[in-house]
């Protein structure tokens, strides 16, 4: 996958990760789903007064959120090979991976996979779907040498 990275500003605490290790995240993402092959995505690492305004404007939800996917509004976009752009907070990430007892690194990536295979028509909206999304999500975090990300 093609990636564009976006940084707001006020992010300097965080250690934000390489675009070469995104990058190889998708590369497992690409690997498993032969439609991601070389469609590209925007990922911007969003403070949290943004994501919350997001959140607010597209969910309707006024509380800021860890991560939101975008598809692009068009299936011309998608012919073309955009993936879509994925919004995520690291204030929100860092919180979490606090909260779970998980690293900084290992909470931003799952989520990054999540909202991926979001874009990809993932959902985990009833017990099915949840149990498939979340079996790729542990099996792409143990490819990258991370525990399961749902064992707290």
């Amino acid at each position: 996958m093609k990636l564009s990275l976006f940084n707001s500003k006020n992010l300097d605490k965080f250690s934000m990760p390489s675009k070469k290790k995104i990058i190889e995240v998708l590369g497992l993402i690409e690997e498993k789903f032969e439609n991601s092959a070389g469609k590209s995505i925007n990922i911007k690492f969003c403070n949290i007064d943004e994501i919350s305004a997001m959140n607010k404007e597209f969910r309707k939800k006024c509380t800021p959120t860890n991560v939101l996917s975008f598809y692009p509004e068009s299936n011309f976009l998608i012919d073309k090979g955009f993936l879509g752009e994925i919004a995520i907070c690291p204030q929100i990430v860092d919180e979490e991976a606090k909260k779970y007892g998980k690293t900084f690194e290992s909470r931003l990536y799952h989520l990054i996979i999540h909202a991926v295979l979001h874009l990809l028509g993932f959902s985990h909206e009833n017990m099915h779907n949840r149990k498939e999304m979340e079996s790729i999500e542990r099996e792409l975090m143990q490819k990258l040498n991370f525990a399961d990300p749902y064992v707290y």
